[in-house]
């Protein structure tokens, strides 16, 4: 499997895991580190291997894209709109 391939599954299984433990709201309200964790910190734990590095960056690149499409909750005055 190509290296974007396994960064592809990787940074979703990720980002269903840390959804899953946090939650949506919680998740958006962290977004920033979380993106920090996973592009800066998650590639320097594979450093020994330029597949394992590339790897990283790649799912930390796309766990960003994912965290940034991921809707923000709706307030209780939205909510009140909607009804």
């Amino acid at each position: 499997m190509s290296i974007i391939g396994t960064a592809f599954f990787a940074a979703i299984g990720y980002y269903i895991i840390v959804y899953k433990a946090l939650g949506r709201r919680r998740l958006v309200k962290t977004q920033t580190f979380w993106d920090i964790l996973f592009t800066v910190l998650l590639p320097m734990l594979f450093i020994g291997t330029f597949s394992g590095l590339a790897t990283a960056v790649i799912e930390g690149v796309l766990f960003s894209i994912f965290t940034a499409l991921t809707p923000k909750p709706l307030t209780e005055e939205e909510l009140n709109n909607y009804k």
